[in-house]
């Protein structure tokens, strides 16, 4: 028998790229499939995508809407910009859209949370250069944000002046996850009074539901 001892081995813990992909979500209890993530990115209202110039990373809150056909994102921009700079120096991007509801308040300091749901997507943008995807890009975008107004009823067509003058930019998506903690109450200290009912209301906090905070009178 051999008297050499086997270490049994230990779970890495923190987080490396190696040991856990971009979309592989910590909290596996959170995780969302494919079907939950397509609805949730196709109604989500804004979008923010995270592109950088060399080591200096910047997120830009954009309009955007989701192909599924092509499993891609579409959004537009200026001519001249950081976006269109970035973009072009570097094509790897990241994108989320998220959904805040409730502050969910704890009579415990740690446990204070809030109601949320959000997509993560990782991939490569390009600038479409054709007409022909020019015009599905930018129409998508008025057909998400802007039906049930008609072309050629109430707007007229796309031309190529208006091509001339804005980028379109599609992201195909390597990669995503979505996640949702959409809990009624969160955790409690078991020996500590309980919290008021007024609390757990929806109008308790003016940040619940992504709401700006009132300016001060």
């Amino acid at each position: 028998m051999s008297d050499v001892t086997i270490k049994p081995r230990t779970k890495k813990r923190g987080y490396d790229l190696d040991d856990r992909p971009e979309n592989k979500s910590r909290r596996r209890q959170l995780a969302k499939d494919d079907a939950w993530i397509t609805d949730f990115i196709k109604r989500a209202p804004m979008g923010y995508f995270g592109t950088k110039w060399d080591d200096q990373p910047f997120v830009h809150p954009m309009t955007y809407w989701y192909d599924e056909d092509k499993h891609a994102i579409y959004m537009h921009g200026a001519m001249i910009g950081r976006r269109d700079a970035n973009t072009k120096r570097h094509n790897e991007i990241a994108f989320c859209a998220s959904e805040m509801g409730r502050l969910l308040p704890s009579n415990r300091a740690l446990n204070f949370s809030a109601q949320f749901r959000s997509v993560m997507a990782f991939g490569e943008v390009a600038e479409v250069t054709s007409a022909e995807e020019q015009k599905h890009a930018y129409y998508g975008l008025i057909e998400k944000y802007f039906n049930p107004m008609e072309l050629d009823k109430e707007f007229s067509p796309i031309v190529q002046e208006d091509l001339d003058r804005t980028r379109a930019y599609r992201i195909d998506i390597k990669s995503w996850s979505g996640k949702e903690n959409w809990k009624e109450i969160t955790d409690m200290n078991p020996v500590f009074p309980e919290l008021d009912e007024k609390w757990h209301k929806d109008e308790a906090f003016p940040n619940s539901f992504g709401k700006m905070r009132p300016p001060p009178e």
